[in-house]
């Protein structure tokens, strides 16, 4: 992490009317701030935040006088997070008059703060209302979210779906949406359809999550154990469609059954906000299609680009065609993606002056997700983790040397999604996985009428948690296990092993000191394991078809 910028060096012209209170803080006092309204400061690490007077706001969350919070923010993946002043009686960052005191101050024993010269965990930048102007979420984004929020504070239950292509803004627009419910209800239910790029666990699951508190950054800042999820055991849906739509009902199911609380001699439900997957194209279509079916939903967000090839129909497609409208009919948004913001307001993205974070590739994402995994084995906390292979390096010797779970193979049923094992070579094959611990599915009270036997029987296994075999003893068919799932008895419960397409980043399976089996290193010229399936390059121009001239 760079030296922190002293707001002592900036000019009146980059600071705008922001007024530094101590110039050169200490960790122990904190950086006291004076913000007019449209008046910002950007965080970047790990922080914790103190509001002295008036209103602020941040992703969703507003901030009271005498209201604290800790922060997480990664400046290449999510950008940092910007605390803007708000003005009196207000509750979206739009007015001008208003003024904020905020107090900053670090993490105390956080790695980051050791490797910075005035042992602080976050660096600061502050920001004009002028420079804020781009930085903001959109109005047709904020007028969405005090939408669902009025529907809350009326007494509904608004189920919100947040729909579009790949990288046009669902999970950021999610984060919005649920930080914004918490400002109406105390729990808001997160289902989590996108199995590629998860918000709250490790990529392969759906899952659904109570949250009581806001999120902030990017995944792997804030992954927990979720309420209840199902294994994929892919990064999509397209390997095996029917085993997804059945999590996705089975979730939308409990969510419906067993999600509420007592309220005035009543169940209240809490509201729900669904991120969908981005394959929007051939049978992604139908599938996610069949997931609006399912849920039902009383509002949906369509995110659109400026170019109408990579955008879902405009009408309500997911209905049965030739139906007419209803009421009741849910409510669509067509709202603008993170891109066509960028490109509206004539902004640069990959400009310094932005303050958004560049979309980095999935796969980075998704191996910092991993990281964070593996750190959680080991009972530490998500924090900020960079992409480096020295943090790779020292999660992988950390997870060789702690403590695994010894556990005999025949207490789990073994499942293969994607693959046919012998017998005789189950071992082998767990050997260095990423596997599943479940449990079947509970079965309904005894004498319930209309219960479909088939159904429960063929209903997808309840994920408990993931594990990652580090080795096995063949003579005494013995499994030696790293998960992060606590406490000891609901591990326990777990009677099964299932394994995926699911494959830890290389630079966690070899350093110096340890090497995971079936690694072939120098052997190609990109990351793999094993004898994986390459994956044609057709977006490459040949050399043999190069223009001539």
């Amino acid at each position: 992490m760079t030296k922190k910028r002293k707001v002592s060096n900036q000019s009146p012209a980059s600071v705008g009317n922001a007024i530094a209170e101590d110039a050169q803080p200490s960790l122990r006092s904190g950086t006291k701030l004076t913000l007019k309204a449209g008046e910002a400061v950007a965080l970047t690490g790990p922080a914790s935040v103190q509001v002295e007077m008036g209103t602020a706001w941040l992703a969703g969350k507003v901030l009271v006088a005498g209201a604290s919070l800790s922060v997480d923010s990664d400046a290449k993946y999510g950008g940092p997070l910007h605390i803007e002043a708000l003005p009196d009686q207000q509750q979206v960052p739009l007015a001008t008059t208003g003024m904020v005191k905020l107090t900053l101050a670090g993490r105390h024993g956080n790695a980051a703060a050791e490797k910075e010269p005035e042992g602080l965990s976050y660096k600061m930048q502050m920001l004009s209302s002028a420079q804020m102007a781009p930085r903001r979420y959109s109005q047709p984004w904020l007028q969405a979210a005090e939408d669902v929020v009025r529907a809350v504070r009326q007494g509904g239950c608004p189920a919100v779906a947040v729909v579009g292509s790949k990288g046009v803004g669902k999970s950021t627009l999610s984060r919005l949406l649920v930080n914004s419910l918490l400002e109406a209800t105390p729990v808001v239910a997160y289902l989590d359809t996108d199995c590629g790029q998860s918000e709250i666990t490790v990529p392969g699951l759906v899952s659904l999550t109570l949250l009581e508190k806001p999120v902030f950054g990017p995944p792997h800042l804030h992954m927990q154990q979720p309420t209840r999820s199902h294994f994929i055991g892919d990064l999509s849906p397209q390997g095996n469609p029917l085993h997804y739509l059945a999590s996705v009902r089975s979730l939308c199911d409990w969510y419906w059954n067993h999600c509420g609380r007592k309220q005035q001699g009543s169940t209240v439900k809490p509201p729900l906000v669904v991120n969908t997957h981005g394959w929007i194209k051939g049978l992604g279509f139908e599938v996610l299609a069949q997931v609006l079916e399912s849920l039902s939903p009383s509002h949906v967000m369509q995110l659109t680009t400026p170019n109408p090839n990579n955008n879902l129909p405009p009408d309500r497609w997911w209905l049965p065609e030739g139906l007419p409208p209803q009421q009741g009919d849910p409510l669509l948004y067509q709202l603008p993606s993170v891109g066509a913001l960028q490109q509206d307001m004539g902004v640069d993205p990959s400009g310094a002056a932005f303050g958004w974070a560049l979309r980095q590739p999935p796969s980075e994402q998704r191996a910092l997700q991993w990281l964070a995994f593996a750190r959680q084995c080991m009972g530490q906390p998500c924090s900020p983790c960079s992409w480096d292979l020295p943090a790779f390096a020292a999660a992988a010797d950390a997870l060789a040397a702690h403590p695994p779970y010894k556990v005999p193979l025949s207490h789990f049923q073994v499942v293969f999604h994607h693959a046919r094992i012998a017998d005789g070579q189950v071992l082998q094959a767990l050997n260095g996985a990423v596997v599943a611990l479940t449990k079947p599915a509970e079965k309904p009270e005894a004498g319930g009428e209309g219960v479909d036997q088939a159904a429960v029987a063929s209903a997808p296994s309840v994920c408990l948690g993931i594990g990652i075999v580090r080795s096995v003893d063949p003579a005494k068919q013995l499994l030696y296990i790293l998960t992060p799932i606590a406490p000891l008895h609901e591990l326990q419960q777990a009677t099964r092993l299932e394994v995926g397409n699911l494959d830890l980043p290389l630079a966690l399976l070899q350093t110096a000191n340890f090497m995971c089996p079936y690694i072939s290193v120098w052997s190609i010229t990109a990351d793999g394991t094993g004898a994986g399936a390459m994956k044609a390059r057709n977006t490459l121009l040949r050399h043999r078809l190069k223009p001539s001239g």
